[in-house]
């Protein structure tokens, strides 16, 4: 059986951010792919000082990575996303932001 493929939008949380915001950001995420099916939002986890919501796309990742990226800009919190793809190996490929440097885990 194939794994599947994973994509991870992580916040750093701020003092003074509310479990509703990031609630609402993972609403919009969800509304992004309710009618072009590219790509399944399976839910979120919360601590360890960061916010997590979980992407499965459908197909090439293209297309959901950008997307992600155009409603997180819409909404004002592309600056604060880490974006990263699972990959085979069970490490994690940070594509955004370009030119990350750091460890990325959950």
């Amino acid at each position: 059986m194939a794994e599947r493929k994973v994509l991870i939008i992580q916040f750093a949380v701020r003092a003074g951010d509310t479990l509703e915001a990031f609630h609402a950001i993972e609403d919009v995420i969800v509304q992004a792919f309710e009618q072009n099916r590219f790509a399944t939002v399976d839910g979120h986890d919360y601590g360890e000082g960061v916010f997590n919501i979980f992407i499965y796309p459908r197909g090439a990742w293209g297309p959901v990575v950008e997307r992600v990226k155009a409603f997180l800009k819409l909404k004002g919190w592309l600056d604060r996303a880490t974006i990263a793809k699972g990959l085979a190996s069970g490490k994690w490929q940070v594509i955004w932001p370009v030119g990350y440097e750091g460890a990325f885990g959950l």
